[in-house]
């Protein structure tokens, strides 16, 4: 019996986006609880608003990775319909 193979897998970018954000979402408030609980100006509380700064420029981003992550399946479901043209060159 053989078993039909998906045109495109969306698994991976699924568990992706899924790791992604919740690696996101928990580093975020990790880091603003380490903040809160040092001193103002101090190098830890520095590193721990830097990191969280850090994190929350990659939220802004993370619509636009999604986007691309789509459009890269779409992409390949094209390729995928349209390059299989088998030899097709012309002899005389």
């Amino acid at each position: 019996m053989q078993v039909k193979k998906s045109a495109v897998d969306l698994t991976d970018l699924a568990i992706g986006i899924v790791v992604l954000g919740i690696v996101v979402s928990i580093g975020a408030t990790i880091l603003i609880n380490v903040r809160d609980t040092n001193t103002t100006g101090d190098t830890s509380w520095n590193l721990a608003d830097d990191a969280a700064s850090g994190l929350a420029e990659y939220g802004n981003w993370f619509d636009i990775i999604v986007i691309v992550g789509v459009a890269a399946v779409i992409l390949s479901l094209i390729f995928m319909a349209f390059g299989r043209r088998e030899n097709t060159s012309v002899g005389y």
